[in-house]
């Protein structure tokens, strides 16, 4: 029982790190003290809860930014073919900076993808 205790105290952990914007907020969220905080990340079997929560945080950005990359170009086209407008230069930075993201995050995908053959590749010798 203690043990599913601590388990759920680390699971409401890894969840304050990611929400809160520094590790003593998310001690205080979760009861608990900042050593202790720093002590669990300092756990290879918590850091990698952690850092599979954090990846799947990133992972749900990057869909956002892909979906929305449509539109962002959509958007950019519409000025270019229009008359100008108020707040369009807004537009045209959200417009770019969405595309930009979406396209970073493309790259990084698409190289640790080519990594992880590379790595199943070097293991098959």
């Amino acid at each position: 029982m203690r043990e599913k205790n601590n388990e759920r105290l680390r699971e409401k952990a890894v969840s304050a790190l990611l929400s809160e914007k520094t590790i003593e907020r998310a001690a205080k969220k979760c009861n608990v003290t900042r050593q202790t905080m720093h002590r669990w990340l300092k756990d290879a079997e918590f850091r990698a809860a952690y850092m599979e929560a954090k990846s799947e945080m990133l992972r749900t950005a990057t869909r956002s930014l892909t979906r929305n990359s449509a539109k962002a170009a959509e958007t950019l086209a519409k000025i270019f073919m229009g008359k100008p407008k108020p707040n369009q230069s807004a537009n045209v930075s959200a417009a770019t900076a969405t595309l930009r993201l979406a396209l970073d995050a493309f790259a990084l995908e698409d190289l640790e993808e080519r990594l992880r053959r590379l790595e199943g590749q070097k293991s098959d010798f």
